[in-house]
């Protein structure tokens, strides 16, 4: 028998895809589920046709409740471990194909993240069905199969609910970022979100600095309101002197808190000596009240026909113009940013909007404006301010 030590999410999903693609006959058990709304990669690459048993965990409402709807598609598909002895939690799929066998087992759960961005460590067998290790780890999720308990419309119903309220609480460890697996790692009352935003405050990032939510030079708050400053001495952006271009591209006096052009070539060419082009563009974009979807959609094309301006360029100087609306994609936010809509990168126009739809339609973003000071100046900022909870040291 062949077996394969695992600990990179790409190499994870590699084993994944190959056996799932290879085996005729596939069964699994996993504390939790997650399909990413139905986008992960996991998720997509899984061949559910050939899924015969799936027993899955539901402890601390981590399992997606779609995901659990899709499996129980087919019937006598799924059982679910509701209750057992200690905290249900093995990580293991097994695919047949004829007297042969292979298997991944380990840390791994069946989720976006798993898949993605966790650190974990798996093994994948390979071998003769009959092998102690294969035969095993077949016998123990046919014994777990015995223990479950099918899908029920109404106990479903009643978990969804449990499981939306446990999303919108979204517990935060002091000094941690967000963890993103998909869009739903976005639901979470405005209440949450603040203390989201204020958790974020001298969060240490690997280089020995630290996030600045709030205060002066450098943190997000100087960053959003000193370009706020500069947009409403001078709205034409090809008015706006050359150190406050630069100072709205991430350069120059800029803390490069919501992301930096320093690197960006061409597009720094622009802005510098032809800023006319860019405003051309980002001037239809008004400093206060609604932005229609449309406009949205008619400024990053503008944008990013301009040679060098890409997605993150056109976003960075978005955010720091209407910080409300728009969130910065940048070289420390791109990999959260990305699972949200089920990949690894957002690069074109499409991505960055189906990126702001999701935001959008957050109870977070949709709330209305507080009448306390704190909670009013988050919410003037709160597109924007998501990069604090996501960015991570690159």
């Amino acid at each position: 028998m062949k077996t394969k030590i695992i600990t990179e999410a790409d190499a994870l999903f590699e084993a994944l895809e190959e056996l799932s693609n290879w085996a005729d006959q596939i069964d699994m058990s996993f504390a939790w589920v997650s399909s990413g709304q139905g986008q992960g990669r996991h998720w997509k690459a899984m061949r559910l046709d050939k899924v015969g048993r799936a027993v899955i965990g539901t402890a601390f409402a981590q399992t997606e409740p779609r995901a659990l709807e899709v499996l129980d598609e087919k019937p006598g598909r799924l059982r679910l471990m509701i209750n057992s002895e200690g905290t249900f939690h093995p990580k293991v799929v097994v695919g047949r194909k004829g007297d042969r066998a292979r298997a991944i087992v380990g840390s791994a759960n069946f989720t976006t993240a798993a898949y993605t961005a966790n650190t974990e460590l798996s093994v994948f067998l390979d071998g003769l069905a009959k092998d102690n290790e294969l035969r095993s780890l077949q016998a123990f999720i046919d014994e777990q199969w015995t223990l479950g308990t099918p899908l029920s419309t109404d106990w479903l119903d009643e978990y969804r609910q449990v499981w939306e309220a446990a999303r919108r609480k979204k517990i935060v460890v002091p000094g941690a970022k967000l963890e993103i697996s998909s869009i739903s790692s976005l639901s979470m009352s405005w209440e949450a979100y603040v203390s989201l935003i204020n958790a974020q405050q001298n969060r240490p990032l690997a280089d020995g600095n630290k996030v600045r939510v709030f205060g002066s030079h450098p943190s997000y708050f100087h960053e959003i309101d000193e370009a706020a400053k500069i947009f409403r001495q001078e709205p034409t952006f090809a008015d706006i002197s050359k150190a406050d271009r630069q100072f709205l591209m991430g350069m120059g006096r800029s803390s490069g808190f919501i992301g930096t052009m320093r690197a960006a070539g061409y597009a720094k060419e622009i802005v510098n000596e032809s800023p006319a082009k860019v405003g051309a563009a980002l001037d239809l974009v008004p400093l206060g009240g609604p932005v229609a979807r449309g406009l949205v959609e008619e400024v990053l094309n503008k944008l990013t026909q301009l040679k060098g301006v890409k997605v993150g360029v056109a976003s960075r100087l978005l955010a720091v113009k209407r910080p409300d609306v728009f969130v910065s994609v940048n070289n420390g936010s791109k990999p959260q940013l990305a699972r949200l809509i089920g990949g690894k990168r957002i690069d074109t126009v499409k991505q960055y909007l189906a990126l702001l739809d999701h935001i959008w339609s957050t109870e977070w973003y949709a709330a209305s404006e507080p009448e306390e000071e704190h909670g009013a100046s988050i919410w003037h900022r709160r597109a924007a301010l998501l990069d604090s909870a996501l960015y991570e040291q690159v």
